[in-house]
């Protein structure tokens, strides 16, 4: 067991023991266990599973951010973290919906396409989540 923080600029989110925590990163889903090795990396949009013995996993929905893993500390530093049931599919398919608009758009500079790319992909991945949740209570 190792001790979690889930942080967002609102304040933190999640703070306990874990037994194993996993999160999608910019290269691919890891899993970080006790002791894993020392670790600084980008957190993409995605799921955040947080394991421990003996009970039902516990998942969050995360945007953009960082995690550390620091001996028996681990915390992720994101943009935004949803509950699940949480996210806004509405906003987010309003967001999918500006961002593949302003996409399509030819006058847009490198910085504008690279922003419009990553809420793109943001957008799809927490209607996703949203969507396979539903499917599991339904």
């Amino acid at each position: 067991m190792y001790k979690l923080e889930i942080v967002t600029p609102e304040g933190i989110v999640y703070s306990g023991e874990a037994y194993q925590t996993v999160v999608n990163t910019a290269d691919g889903e890891i899993g970080i266990l006790e002791n894993h090795m020392l670790l600084l990396t980008n957190v993409i949009p995605g799921k955040i599973r947080i394991e421990k013995e003996g009970e039902e996993p516990i998942e969050y929905a995360s945007t953009y951010g960082v995690i550390d893993v620091a001996g028996d500390k681990v915390i992720i530093l994101a943009e935004e973290i949803y509950e699940i049931d949480k996210i806004d599919g509405v906003k987010e398919t309003q967001l999918l919906e500006e961002a593949e608009a302003k996409l399509e758009s030819e006058e847009l500079s490198e910085e504008e396409r690279e922003r419009y790319e990553k809420q793109k992909f943001r957008a799809e991945t927490l209607l996703r989540i949203l969507e396979e949740s539903k499917q599991k209570v339904g």
